[in-house]
């Protein structure tokens, strides 16, 4: 009896081995598709943090942007140009600027 469980353990091992061998090209085919499958998730979630940190960047940007240009157009202001200018020495003048009309000889 002890005989005849052995042989049959023995006779499942070589029958187990034989399934795999057989079934081996599409256990390599599966255990592939199973890298390309996490290679590509990696790939993916890799591209959205990018995505993410360049929204960000767009987002600092554009602010910057903004408030050098609302900047700009405070400082060229009238009145923010008189002052600047008044630290130079500078003073805007009182009367009004005179046109000067040149005459064609014919």
């Amino acid at each position: 009896m002890a005989e005849s469980q052995n042989e049959k353990s023995t006779l499942f091992k070589l029958k187990w081995a034989e399934w795999i061998f057989v079934n081996l090209p599409f256990v390599s085919y599966m255990v592939l598709l199973g890298i390309i499958y996490i290679s590509n998730a990696h790939a993916s979630e890799k591209a959205l943090r990018r995505i993410e940190t360049l929204k960000q960047d767009l987002k600092d940007t554009k602010w910057r942007y903004e408030n050098l240009h609302q900047q700009l157009k405070f400082g060229s202001i009238q009145s923010q140009i008189e002052d600047k200018v008044k630290e130079e020495g500078l003073v805007s003048g009182t009367t009004p600027p005179v046109k000067i009309i040149v005459r064609e000889n014919n």
